[in-house]
């Protein structure tokens, strides 16, 4: 099968299109051709250390141009590719991606697929500080579940979104996220990097994106509490973007600037090495449908370390992370410290939940079984349009 993806993100310099990523080379495992638009962002580009080698994808990667003035050229090239791609992948419902993902279905009478994994039209609104934009978004992601001849949604409040604006039940399917297991499982402590980081022992870490929709200074509140019983804990913070400058203050407003690592980017083939060194994996969020609507990647590539979880009992957490998760209010981070507590002071406790995780991310929490999805709803997706 020929499948073009079409986003909207720089490939190589946004964290969060990890996701596109993974389903790109699972895909071209199972013997597909991906044929992957890409959006370069030559400010981010020379700012950002490259956090993938695209040319190591074995994809085709097609550069577009995010300029608005472009859309026709964009198109253009989108219309010549040859052979004709069999099925159109769309991820994200902002225009750019999504105007010419359904231009081309429309003329080439191609099937249209809609991966839906986010709220956008909180996290539009967040980006850009607009609530227009937040309505322009969410108007899109009111229309694209009437017109795609197939969807995969990554949560249960997405599913229920989506039902209520038109999907068909015959065509939605449940695509939560996954961890890559070749990459992220259980492996040897690492002291060096310990060492070479200056951190002490316990380690709490937060990993992802410090963007919107993250939460990473409720990990700081979380820590400065569990030093209350706990004074060599310190907190492993892993990823970069606008708001690690707050954080890093919030931190210094603490007094915890020297118990606290922030990598800022690092190579998404590194994440697993830093996970190595934590004993408890932190997942704090606010209370808010962005989060409602989110399978978080850091939940599965924590399990899959098998690392014991602390996080907010927001959307689909703890239907995800099961025992391997302890799980408090959000934004409450006293009791979430609490529970941090409760692991690092119980061997057994700790055992218990990393056996939990590593199964749950080995039965369903991977991008095999969330690329088993996919695959079923493209099929679907192309049968449906050969009988129309």
């Amino acid at each position: 099968m020929k499948i073009l993806i079409l986003q909207r993100f720089d490939l190589s310099s946004v964290s969060c299109a990890r996701r596109v990523l993974c389903q790109t080379e699972e895909l071209l495992q199972r013997g597909h051709e991906v044929v992957l638009c890409d959006f370069p962002h030559e400010i981010r580009r020379n700012s950002i250390p490259a956090l993938v080698n695209l040319e190591k994808m074995g994809a085709v990667i097609i550069p577009l141009d995010r300029r608005v003035h472009q859309y026709l050229r964009n198109l253009w090239i989108l219309k010549n590719i040859q052979p004709q791609p069999d099925i159109i992948h769309l991820w994200k419902a902002y225009p750019d991606a999504s105007l010419p993902a359904i231009a081309l279905s429309r003329i080439k009478r191609i099937p249209l697929h809609y991966d839906w994994d986010d709220w956008e039209a909180g996290i539009a609104a967040e980006l850009a500080g607009s609530s227009l934009a937040g309505w322009i978004a969410g108007r899109w992601d009111r229309l694209l579940p009437k017109i795609c001849d197939a969807m995969t949604v990554a949560s249960s409040f997405l599913r229920q979104q989506a039902l209520a604006w038109g999907a068909r039940p015959d065509r939605l399917w449940d695509a939560p996220v996954g961890a890559d297991l070749e990459r992220f499982h259980p492996c040897p402590f690492d002291d060096n990097l310990l060492k070479k980081l200056n951190l002490e022992k316990p380690v709490l870490v937060y990993s992802g994106q410090l963007e919107v929709a993250s939460y990473a200074e409720q990990a700081v509140e979380t820590l400065h509490i569990v030093q209350r019983e706990i004074p060599t804990a310190s907190l492993l913070v892993l990823g970069g973007g606008r708001k690690l400058d707050f954080i890093r203050k919030r931190a210094q407003e603490l007094n915890l600037a020297q118990k606290i690592v922030f990598t800022d980017y690092i190579p998404a083939d590194e994440i697993p090495r830093y996970l190595s060194l934590a004993d408890v994996a932190l997942a704090p969020f606010a209370e808010n449908d962005v989060t409602r609507a989110k399978s978080p990647l850091k939940i599965a590539e924590y399990m899959a370390m098998g690392l014991p979880i602390a996080a907010s009992d927001i959307g689909d957490v703890k239907i995800m992370a099961g025992e391997a998760c302890a799980a408090s209010p959000c934004g409450n981070a006293r009791e979430m410290a609490q529970n941090v507590i409760n692991i690092l002071k119980s061997k057994d406790l700790q055992q218990k939940m990393s056996l939990a995780g590593k199964e749950r991310a080995r039965a369903v929490y991977n991008w095999k079984s969330h690329t088993d999805a996919l695959e079923i709803a493209y099929h679907t997706a192309i049968q449906s349009r050969k009988k129309n």
